[in-house]
Parts: C-alpha cells; structure tokens; sequence
C-alpha cells in the first residue's frame, strides 16, 4: 500500500499500465477536506466527471503529459506575474506547490484549474512490500522557506524626503516601493563607472601637468602636481598612493635639491612610506651632505624623539649636540640657534631631567644676558631639604602597597630636586650634579646680543611662565603644561563663576616643579620665577624692561586670582590680610625699578587692573588711573599740541589707560561714566578724571559728534601710516605684549561709537573695513594686526551682552554673526584663547553646536576649553536637577570621553598632528577613563586604561608625567613601566629596592 491514500493503485495491476480504478475507489476526491476553494458542494458531480477526464489524460504519452504540465505551469507564473505587478496579495510557498510534489497535475490544481490527475504507474515504483519510493527529483525540496532579502518588514512611511516635508508629485509610488538593497546597488554600479571615469581624468590632467613642466620647469610647477597627486588619490590603498606621491617627490628634488618646499615635503613622504630606521638613514645620508641644513637636523630629531623604538633620551640629547655644534659652527641665524635651544631644554623638562635643564639656563643666561644668573646662587639647590625627609618617612610608615609608595615618593622627590647641587661630593643621588661639561654642548653665545630679550622670553616659557599671547610658533609637543590656560584670569569680561573650574583644572594637571599651590614646595619654584623676572627688569631697559615689569604684574594679577579661586566659596575680592603682602611685593618692585617704568602708564594701567582684582572697582583702584593721569597731565613734554605729536608713544599709553578703566567702567554697569571718560580723552584731556562720583555727568550730542570725529581723524592718520609702502613687515617682540598706536586708535573709536549708537551695526562695518584693508595673511604684520581686531570686534559682542545681562534687556543681535566672527578668527588663528573663552563659555550654545564651531579648529587649547566647559555643565546640570541618581552615568562624562577619544586617534598620515603628539591631552584622557565610578556592567576600566596608557606611550615615549600617570590608573603596569623608565633612561629620583630597604629600616 502507498503512503498517501491519493497515491493508492490497484493491487493486481502491472507496473506499465494505467490505473482503471472504480468510481467507488475515487470517492475519497470528494470529501469535504479536499474540495478546493470556491467550489460548492453541488458541484462535485462536475468536480467528479472532472477528475474522470482527468483519468483518461494518464493514456496519453509521458512526453505529451510534461509538455503540458510545463505549459500549464509556464501559464500559472505568468499569471502570478501579472498579479504581482497588481500590488495584489503575495500567496505563501504553501499555496504555489502541493503537498503531493512528485505531481505536477496536482499542484496545477491547486492553482484553480478543474482538472485532477492521478499519478500513473509509470511515474512510481511498487516494491515487494506494496509501497513505493518517491525517486525523481523536484526541486521544491531543494527550497527552504525562509524570509527573502532584505529580512525586514516594509514601511509605509509617511515622509520620503526632508524630515517634516511630505511627497508631492505623480513618482511617489514609484519611490515608496524601491528596496533599500535595490537602490544601494544601483549606487555602487553607478559609482564603479564614475571611478573608471574619474581615474581617466585624473590620468589626463596629470598628462597635462607633466607636458606642461617640460615645456616650463619649475618649483611650482612640480609643487602643483605633488599637491594634485595628494588631492587625487587613485588607490585604495593609502600606502600606495603615499609611494606613488614619494616618487614624485623625489624626481622634482633631482631638478631642485636645494628647495626647502620640496624637502618637507620629501620628509614628510619618507615618514608614511618608510620604517622610522630607514627614515633616521635617509635622514643621515642627506645631513653627509649638507650639515648645515636645519630643516634636515630638525626632521631628524623629531624622527627619533617621537619613535618608540629609537626613544633613548642620552642618544636624542647628541643629536642636539651634534646639530647645535654644526649649526653654530656654519654660523646660523640666531633665531634658528634660540629655537634649537629651546626644544632641547623643552625635551630636558619633560624627560625630567630638570636639573640639565635649569643648567642649561644658568649658562645660556649667564653669557648672553647678566652675569648675575650664573653667580648669584639662583639656579641652585641644597643637598637635603628638612621637609622632604619627614613627608619621606611619613610616607614609608604608612603601610601603603610599594607602587603607591613609590609614587608617592617620585613625585615628592620631583618637587623638591630639581635644581641642580653645587656643593662637594654627593654619594645619595649623583644625577643632581650637572658639571659645565654636561651643558657645554647645548650652549652657544649669541651673535647679535638685541637676541637677549628672546633669550630671556624662552627661559620664562621653559619655567611655565603664563604668557598672555603667542608671540611665536610652537611645536606640537612644547604646549604639555596646564599653565598655559592662566592667562585667561587676565580677560576682564570674562564669567568669574568659572574661575574655580578652571583652577581646579589646571591643579589636576600641574607637574612639579611648579608655582601652582596644588604642588608640594611651590613657594620655593615661585620665588625662583620673581627672582628671574626681577633680575630681568633691572638687567633691560626702556620698553622692554617696562614689558618685562607689566609681566610681573600680570602674574601677581594671576596668583591673586588664583587665591581667589581656591577658597571655597569663591570670593569676589580678596581678604585684607592676603592683599597687603602683594602690594608690598609690588610697590617694592616698582620702588627699585627704573625711573622710566615709574612714569610708563602701561605698567600704571597693569597695577591698576591688580587692585581691581584684589578689591573691586574702589577708591584704591580709582586712584592709580587718576594719579596716573594726572601725572601724565602735569608733564609738560607729554603735553601734544600737534597732529605729529598725538601718535607718540606717550599719547599712545594714554589711550591705553583710559580704555582700561573704561573696560572696568563697563564691567560695573557705569556706561554713563564711561562715555563721558572717552569724550574728555578725545576732546578735553585735562579734565580726565575717575574719582567716584554721586552723579555723572550726560555729554551732549554735539560734543559726542565732536569726539567721534577726533575720533575718526585720529584713526585715519594711523591707518594711512600702518599702510605704507615701507612700513615694517615684522614686529618686534615686545610689542606682541602691547597695543601699537592704530589698535588703540580703533578700539577707542569703535567701542565709543557703540555706546554712543547704542547698538553695534556701525561699529561692526568699521571693523569690517579695517580687516579688508589688512588682509595679506602672508605679511606677519599683517596677522599681527588682524589678530588684534578680530579681538576688537569679539570685545564689542561682549559688551552689549554684559549691557543686557545689567539691564535685564532681550538679545538684539544674531547669534549667528557672532559664530561667525568666531569662525573667522579661529580660522586664522586657532590658539587665540580670547576667542575660544569667548565661544566656549557661551551659555547660550547647546553641547551639539558648540562641538560644530569648534570641530573645524581644534587645537590643544581648544580641547581642554570644551573639558572644562563640559565639567562646568556637568555640575550645573547635577545642582539644577533635584532627582538626580548619583549612580547613573553622566552625559557629559560620555561627551568628553568622546572627544578626548576622537581628537587623539592616530593614524600613518598624522604622525606630527598637534593633538596627536600632545601628551597633555593623553594625560588628560588616561584621567578621564580611569575616573568612570559608573561605568556599565562588563567594561573593564583598567584594561581600557591599560591600551590606552601603551598608545599615550607610542606617541610621546619621552614625556615622563604620562609614565607616571600611568602608574596610578594602569596599576597593574607598574613593572613594566619601570623597565620603559629605565630603557630609555628617563630621570628617575627613587627605585622600589631603596624604598624597600629604606621601609624596612
């Protein structure tokens, strides 16, 4: 017997014969479960007849039979066809095929055709036991029902273009039914033709460039080509289009082997294609030839300070030797010979060989500068200090694990030696005694002794002296100190709510030595630094002692705010008892000073801004600016009568204080004041005065139309000097510290013009007209200037903000225009810390934009800004919000380790990225990981941490605070650490085993 009752035959039939079964053996066809759907039961006599005729088909041959079959089942596809494109229902697998497979009648049948057949003992096999094998294959056995592609359901959705835009048009059907998988093929065959054209046309143009430098050679030309190679890759492979770029290269040096251009470009092609020892080789074969080269002595440091492998701070401090002797010898530029220095002393600190470097210094400054750096004792130390020994012991008896211990003493041994001993024999630590043979090799005198102010300019920046402004280029891994965001304790507009995020920002990241109180023996690294600076000021003269003198100011003006901001809660002013020591130390100064920074109304301007700091805007502070004025009044040779006369330097410090305290003025919400202070600096010089007043006085119109157009005439005259033919190209380095007589001019006219107006529309097209006149950023006097009034012109926006904050009143200008004022000058200028205070303390752009302003300039500056920003949001959001979970993860912890973790990603074009080859934004992002209490369940903070702290590593192998910093988030590494520290002989004060020995004892 079969199976399957509708595959049943007759016992005693033949196999080759057809069935002839009787109509009582078919009567099974007409049970209720077998009747297809739509037919009725009075019609299964015709559905009986049907199968009937069904039967008298199976006479016919096999070959007519399955031609048939084939027929009718062509005719069932197209039929399903045709519903398909109808949108009609899609049938199931189940409904196309028939359960009884091996019949193709039967599965015709079930499409809706009347006519059944019985499969014929042809098409079967019946063995001994009376049932038969199915064995000629289908193929719906080889189907397996499963969901196509793609396995997602369809959308209607309601919106098919823009977010909030419907549809419109007769072709939106036809674009709703389009599959994703569709249109992104047709996009990949689309864009595999386009590639094919765009390489032939990338091929012609550089056909034509090449025809072109053999009709014309040039540098240029070949520059052109080498950018239009970089511009147009045509591998996938970086690595390939990287050495086709190098070949390129490398035939335009055989035309030109002299061209600087062409020989970066050659050093930085060699770095992407080449391993580091076969770059140090290159390098090497090229200096064979020309030892005079700094470009080539410069590369080949680099190439071996940043390799892991190469990273051995005895062989990268002969390089310096070696390339300092040369280039001395060939007798450079001297601002080549102070650049060279001061990276080798910069290399010095962060290896923390501190003693070398203030070795160096005392011998740089004491040849160059004054013999009293290298006699007086200054850059020298006692063997023992009476505190470091208690706080060593306190620290052994504490019980701590060794890697805390050692840690612990590292960092206090770092903080007390770091000057170098000068005394006899010394058996505990011989490193701390630097003979003149050790320093000999990286000191050279100068050979134009005007280099002296720069001299004493790079000594102050390798103390981590906070400069107000960038006067000159950095490389990228010069900026590792957090001092350098102090100087916006300077900016008078600033929000003064954000000076304790700021403090405690720079103290998490501070480094001893340093003068910042976070740090153990601070006093003695701050008297050092005024040390400096007083022997500096007695040494120069004229202006550049008087800038020198405004420095000092400007950092006690620091260490005030800093006091300030360390109390808790953050105070306005500071107590009586801590101001009366810094005007002693002030006054004193100014007292033993020169006679000419006595009468210098800059250094006025700076003493004044110091007691507004420490005390307000009080009687004290009011004061100095009018005794300085009337000091400068009373003075007959300071009097001007002439037009020649207005523009000399006198006048031009007088502008400078009176906008000073008009700045001051504002910052009160005395505007009243403040305009009539400008009218008497135009028009009555005499009758300035600042004593505080019950009433100020209103300044009419005309007299305010009078003082604009002095105003005006006075700004025209400058400009028209500032424009001509043989004005300076360069600027000297002590006016990067002050305003020349045009900035002050227009700062005067456009700020008094603003208040005047009321609004900032006219001002705003002055600015704009004076940026148009000075826009050759390839001339730095230029850039001098514009970086200026950009500063003007972001000055002005704060103004009217802080004018709305003291009336209460709605915004009236765009946000937009100020963004894009920003944008401009962050676009020239990416390091001007006016501008990023500016943007990033802005409480009125939400986290998202400000990233997209700030995407496009990221710099180091810029990065530890959006951290603090982000910290300061962070604790504004867990204040305002009352139902906040301490457990739960905040976002802006997420949103700083999201841009720590893209700023700093390294890849083989980005070997001498300013963020890349920073290790202050490493050591910031190694804090931030290993500071995660709410980190989600299976994240390993240690061993993210522990990548993190080997890729900090990669970049900056020679910076010794991140192998310290390691030790406390990557505990676990410690070992591993010590060895790296002694591999590649960093300076290290303590080593476990005398800890061990010393805690046993």
């Amino acid at each position: 017997m079969s199976l399957f009752p509708a595959y049943n035959t007759a016992s005693g039939g033949a196999k080759n014969e057809p069935s002839t079964s009787a109509p009582s053996e078919l009567a099974w066809l007409t049970n209720q479960s077998f009747i297809p759907f739509g037919i009725t039961i009075e019609n299964a006599e015709t559905l009986s007849e049907e199968s009937a005729t069904g039967d008298n088909q199976l006479d016919q041959p096999d070959a007519e039979r399955h031609t048939t079959t084939g027929t009718e089942i062509k005719h069932s596809k197209r039929q399903k066809s045709k519903q398909k494109k109808k949108h009609k229902k899609k049938q199931s697998k189940r409904q196309k095929h028939s359960s009884s497979s091996s019949s193709s009648e039967v599965a015709h049948a079930d499409e809706g055709s009347c006519a059944l057949a019985v499969p014929g003992g042809s098409s079967v096999r019946i063995s001994e036991a009376e049932y038969y094998t199915d064995v000629d294959p289908s193929k719906i056995y080889f189907t397996v029902e499963k969901l196509h592609r793609p396995a997602c359901p369809r959308y209607r959705l309601g919106t098919l273009k823009t977010l909030g835009m419907r549809s419109k048009g007769a072709d939106s059907g036809k674009d709703r039914v389009k599959r994703y998988f569709r249109v992104v093929k047709r996009k990949e065959r689309d864009e595999s033709g386009t590639s094919k054209v765009g390489q032939e046309e990338i091929f012609a143009r550089e056909a034509e460039l090449e025809r072109s430098i053999r009709a014309e050679e040039s540098v240029d030309k070949w520059m052109e080509l080498v950018r239009f190679r970089q511009d147009h890759p045509i591998h996938f492979d970086s690595y390939q289009n990287h050495k086709r770029e190098l070949s390129l290269i490398e035939r335009a040096r055989r035309h030109y082997p002299y061209d600087e251009s062409l020989l970066r470009l050659y050093l930085e092609g060699i770095v992407r294609v080449h391993p580091t020892d076969e770059v140090l080789n290159l390098i090497r074969r090229a200096i064979a030839k020309d030892e005079t080269n700094v470009t080539l002595w410069r590369a080949l440091i680099r190439n071996k300070q940043c390799a892991m492998a190469q990273c051995i701070v005895p062989d990268v401090l002969k390089l310096y030797e070696k390339s300092t002797r040369s280039l001395f010898m060939a007798r450079r530029s001297d601002e080549t010979m102070l650049q060279l220095f001061r990276n080798c002393a910069t290399f010095c600190r962060q290896a923390g060989l501190c003693e070398l470097m203030f070795g160096m210094m005392q011998h740089a400054l004491g040849m160059n500068v004054s013999g009293r750096f290298g006699t007086d004792g200054m850059f020298s130390s006692p063997e023992h200090f009476q505190q470091l020994i208690e706080y060593e012991e306190l620290i052994l008896k504490s019980g701590l694990p060794m890697n805390e211990i050692w840690l612990r003493v590292e960092l206090l041994r770092g903080a007390f030696h770091y000057l170098p001993f000068e005394g006899g024999r010394l058996a505990s630590d011989p490193q701390r005694m630097v003979m003149t043979d050790d320093v000999v090799g990286y000191v050279y005198p100068l050979i134009n002794k005007l280099y002296a102010f720069e001299l004493m300019l790079a000594a102050l920046k390798l103390m981590k002296f906070p400069f107000p402004r960038q006067y000159d280029e950095e490389e990228a891994y010069e900026v590792d100190y957090s001092e350098q965001l102090l100087p916006l304790f300077l900016h008078a507009f600033r929000d003064r709510s954000l000076d304790g995020a700021l403090y405690a920002f720079v103290k998490q990241l501070s480094v001893a030595p340093s003068y910042i109180r976070a740090n153990i023996a601070h006093e003695s690294y701050l008297e050092l630094v005024r040390k400096c600076l007083a022997f500096a000021i007695d040494h120069f003269e004229g202006r550049q002692s008087a800038t020198l003198l405004t420095l000092y100011l400007q950092f006690e003006r620091i260490l005030v705010c800093e006091e300030k901001a360390s109390s808790s809660p953050t105070k306005l002013i500071l107590e009586e008892a801590k101001a009366k020591p810094v005007r002693a130390r002030v006054k004193n100064m100014l007292k033993h000073t020169h006679s000419s920074n006595q009468n210098n109304l800059l250094v006025y301007a700076e003493y004044g801004l110091l007691e507004y700091e420490m005390t307000g805007l009080s009687a004290a502070c009011r004061k100095i600016f009018s005794t300085s004025v009337q000091v400068y009044c009373s003075n007959e040779q300071s009097v001007t009568t002439t037009d020649h006369d207005i523009t000399t330097e006198d006048d031009n410090d007088l502008f400078h204080l009176v906008l000073t305290m008009v700045e001051l003025l504002l910052l009160e919400g005395l505007r009243t004041e403040a305009i009539c202070a400008l009218t008497n600096l135009a028009l009555k010089r005499d009758e300035l005065k600042f004593e505080s007043t019950a009433e100020a006085t209103t300044v009419p119109d005309t007299i305010k139309l009078s003082a604009l157009q002095k105003f005006s005439d006075r700004v025209n005259r400058a400009v028209r000097q500032e424009s001509q033919p043989d004005a300076a190209i360069n600027t000297p380095t002590d006016q990067h510290f002050n305003r020349n007589v045009m900035i002050n001019a227009i700062k005067a006219y456009v700020i008094y013009l603003a208040l005047v107006r009321s609004n900032l529309s006219e001002a705003t097209k002055q600015l704009e007209t004076f940026l148009y006149l000075f826009n050759d950023l390839s001339n730095a006097r230029h850039r001098f200037l514009r970086q200026q009034l950009y500063e003007i012109y972001l000055e002005l926006y704060e103004i009217a903000r802080l004018g709305r904050k003291q009336t209460q009143a709605p915004p009236t200008e765009n946000l937009r225009t100020f963004l894009d004022i920003v944008d401009c000058t962050l676009n020239e200028f990416p390091s001007n810390l006016y501008a990023l205070r500016a943007v990033v303390f802005n409480d009125n752009l939400p986290w998202l934009r400000l990233r997209g302003v700030l995407g496009k300039h990221l710099t180091p500056k810029a990065v530890l800004l959006l951290v603090i920003a982000a910290r300061y949001r962070e604790s504004c959001t867990v204040n305002d919000r009352e139902d906040f979970i301490p457990t739960e993860a905040s976002p802006y912890k997420q949103r700083i380790l999201n841009l720590l973790g893209s700023v700093l990603k390294s890849s083989s074009t980005d070997s001498a990225s300013v963020l890349y080859r920073n290790a202050l934004l490493w050591r910031l992002y190694l804090q931030e990981l290993f500071d995660q209490p709410n980190a989600p369940p299976g994240y390993s903070v240690l061993e993210q941490c522990r990548r993190t702290l080997y890729a900090a590593l990669e970049a900056c192998p020679w910076n010794k605070a991140l192998y310290l910093d390691g030790a406390s988030c990557a505990p676990q590494e410690l070992s591993q650490l010590l060895d790296l520290m002694v591999e590649k002989q960093l300076r290290v004060h303590a080593i476990p085993e005398e800890l061990a020995i010393l805690r046993e004892g």
